[in-house]
């Protein structure tokens, strides 16, 4: 399963980063010294389909000790799931971006890396559409990649739910194919389907297993990480230094499959503002 993960290849144009994205999902853009120098190229990237583009957030030690107090202090929800941003020593899971919003989430991520970690803090990135069409090649796993075409799942974060519900693999409606996971991925409530947890289980399984035996790179201080966020999960290994500094940088399109009217809060996510 192996095959699923991606080490993207190093270019210098937009156009370069545009071919690349399509064709492996995903390219690391060189000299960009600046953040203006990032926005500017990803802008470029998106080109006349760009609707929304902005920085996220400040990927460092700093501001995630911020945020993760704030979301430590939110309560377990009533299906017993607890919201965590983990910690910067430990490797992150994969996950698609945005994940809160789903359908409001970004279709592209930009992480410009300022200055990478002296040590560790390499990334990672795993083609989930890939991914299941390697389990459908495959009799003993085949099950999983139906139900992940053809069940709906709630997406929601613990005490954050979504009005919608999806399969974790979908084409939508401009013809770009999304493959999900994060950590908090649970059945429809109420589901009559028993089978559905186990089924959850095993590709959070599958998941851990391609993120933790695939490669990893390092983006290098003034490099930036291009990504069809519909496609790939992210993330990165753990790391200490505390001034290793990567910014998020979120990008709608026309391809979206919705686009949110204002500035999204991922420590406190505001559904109900998504359209206004």
């Amino acid at each position: 399963m192996t095959e699923a993960s991606v080490v993207p290849e190093r270019i210098d144009t937009p156009q370069e980063a545009r071919a690349a994205i399509s064709s492996r999902g995903a390219a690391v853009a060189r000299g960009l010294h600046t953040e203006e120098d990032a926005l500017a190229f990803a802008a470029e990237v998106l080109g006349d389909k760009c609707i929304r583009l902005g920085r996220q957030f400040e990927a460092s030690m700093r501001n995630h000790q911020r945020e993760a107090a704030v979301v430590d202090a939110q309560p377990v929800d009533e299906r017993g799931r607890k919201r965590s941003f983990g910690k910067p020593g430990e490797r992150m899971t994969a996950h698609n971006d945005g994940f809160a919003f789903g359908d409001y989430a970004p279709d592209h991520l930009f992480l410009w890396c300022k200055r990478p970690a002296e040590s560790g803090g390499d990334s990672f990135l795993v083609d989930a559409w890939k991914l299941t069409e390697l389990l459908a090649a495959d009799p003993a796993t085949a099950d999983l990649a139906e139900f992940c075409r053809t069940v709906d799942i709630d997406h929601s974060e613990p005490n954050f739910a979504q009005s919608t519900y999806a399969p974790i693999v979908r084409v939508v409606p401009s013809g770009r194919v999304q493959a999900r996971y994060h950590p908090y991925l649970a059945p429809v409530p109420g589901s009559t389907r028993p089978a559905d947890a186990d089924m959850l289980a095993r590709w959070n399984d599958t998941v851990l297993h391609v993120r933790d035996t695939g490669p990893m790179f390092q983006a290098e201080a003034g490099e930036m990480i291009c990504v069809d966020n519909y496609r790939l999960l992210h993330g990165r290994d753990g790391y200490t230094d505390p001034a290793r500094e990567l910014y998020s940088i979120w990008g709608w399109t026309t391809d979206a499959v919705a686009v949110p009217v204002q500035q999204l809060d991922i420590v406190e996510p505001d559904l109900a503002g998504l359209t206004g």
